[in-house]
């Protein structure tokens, strides 16, 4: 849900040129570019909403009325902007709008004539102009770019993309011990990006190893085997399935803590590689988080090796999470016995969890509204679920079914009632929520169901997504 209404207000946020990374010095350790929207026909209906909405013109008037002119930096990649890290400065490019231009030259001091550039700043930071771009970098990667040392390439393209790779000698450089030292240097690099096409969007997330640095940590982020079927869990607002062993993981985490003199265990041995997570429908939280569901109303599935193992497992954990959950005085870890055939525990300020253990899974939900969703027919039986389905290849150890609409039409529901109670009852205030809300609605109507899958792709864990959008 959080991740749709960002990535809404990301792309309503002016949006950056994917040719402006190629102007930054090569070298990079990490990147990051949004493509220049301006014109772009799939963001124009979301545009239209913002406008409709009147949220547009209420934050417009209230940022110009207490911030007066520095509202306009907030164009400051309204055709593009580029963003590069070196392991020794920073280089950032951008075409800012032309008000946001006006406002950065006026900020600039000293400004003088170098290449075509009028060129200003101190030791820290070097700040550039021309008749439509800007730059801001440290000196030594300023200095490269007026010497036309440029040509950074990113690793994939879209309209956004960033990239973070480990520079291999950061392990020796932090003074780490041995094995946590192989563990970073496993980690090889990162890549997102985001693809708007005709129907909606598409992501993909590559993370690449480097598996002969830590065998036993590739072999947990590359796993293998086939993670629970979706279309025989309960329906929800969407489904993630997945594999990971976390009896592997609990192991190989006690033996990093020991490296940095920790005595903790976590002691996961009974549970096996495969899950699954539905989020279910429900009532929202209280306004004070406190309520019967503070963690949301969600059905957790979890493979076992060996059942009261797993839950002697589980039981220490969640005393443990008590702890940490517990202020001076309130609540604890208390069993306060059946509920409907699932055990029911008291988790601090967590609120209540049942569980219940079968042959060879553990069921554990997380409110009373989600053991309610056990009843729900499958999403096998779901229209929308059973069309995306086919997009999903057979090696998949992966696999997540969402329907971005109902969960942003809830989002709206719940930010007219408690946005009020958060920011206060002013004028200004109400109108906000108002707004706000009904934003939220009206884009809610464009997003539907999307789904992503994992796959492992030699040295690398990729994850691939589609969403459709109603441009």
């Amino acid at each position: 849900m959080l991740r749709g209404i960002a990535w809404v207000l990301l792309l309503l946020a002016p949006a950056l040129a994917q040719n402006l990374v190629s102007l930054a010095p090569p070298g990079a350790v990490a990147g990051f570019y949004l493509a220049d929207l301006r014109g772009s026909r799939y963001i124009q209906g979301l545009a239209s909403d913002f406008r409709q909405s009147g949220l547009e013109g209420l934050l417009n008037r209230e940022l110009r009325q207490k911030e007066g002119e520095v509202v306009d930096l907030l164009g400051i990649a309204a055709g593009g902007l580029a963003a590069a890290v070196y392991p020794d400065g920073f280089f950032l490019i951008g075409r800012p709008s032309p008000a946001a231009l006006r406002v950065l030259r006026k900020e600039a001091r000293g400004l003088r004539t170098v290449g075509g550039w009028q060129v200003g700043g101190d030791q820290e930071v070097q700040l550039g102009f021309s008749r439509e771009l800007f730059f801001a970098a440290s000196p030594r990667y300023a200095q490269l770019f007026l010497q036309n040392r440029r040509g950074l390439r990113a690793p994939a393209q879209g309209e956004v993309v960033f990239w973070a790779t480990l520079p291999q000698s950061l392990p020796q450089e932090l003074g780490l011990p041995p094995r946590t030292s192989s563990a970073l240097r496993t980690l090889r690099q990162l890549t997102y990006r985001l693809q708007l096409t005709p129907g909606g969007y598409t992501e993909e997330v590559r993370l690449e190893l480097n598996p002969s640095a830590d065998p036993a940590l590739a072999r947990l982020l590359l796993p293998q085997g086939r993670p629970y079927d979706p279309a025989e869990l309960p329906q929800g607002y969407a489904v993630f399935t997945g594999v990971f062993d976390l009896g592997r993981f609990g192991a190989y985490l006690g033996g990093i803590l020991r490296e940095f003199g920790q005595a903790y265990r976590l002691e996961l041995g009974g549970f096996g590689s495969r899950f699954a997570l539905v989020t279910a429908k429900g009532p929202p939280p209280a306004p004070d988080a406190l309520g019967e569901s503070p963690l949301g109303h969600n059905l957790l599935y979890v493979e076992l090796r060996d059942p009261a193992t797993a839950e002697a497992n589980l039981l220490a954990l969640l005393q443990s999470l008590a702890a940490f959950a517990t202020p001076e005085g309130r609540g604890g870890f208390r069993v306060l016995g059946n509920e409907g055939g699932f055990k029911a525990v008291e988790v601090g300020l967590m609120g209540t969890l049942y569980y219940r253990l079968e042959p060879d899974r553990l069921v554990l939900a997380t409110s009373k509204a989600a053991l309610e969703a056990l009843r729900n027919p499958p999403w096998g039986r779901d229209p929308g679920f059973r069309r995306f389905r086919v997009r999903v290849p057979a090696n998949a150890v992966g696999f997540s079914y969402s329907d971005q609409g109902a969960m942003l039409r809830e989002q709206a529901a719940l930010t007219a009632r408690l946005l009020p109670q958060t920011l206060g009852r002013g004028e200004f205030e109400q109108r906000l929520a108002r707004a706000l809300g009904n934003f939220l609605e009206r884009i809610s109507q464009r997003f539907g169901p999307g789904l992503s899958y994992t796959v492992v792709e030699g040295g690398s864990l990729v994850q691939r997504s589609f969403y459709e959008v109603r441009w």
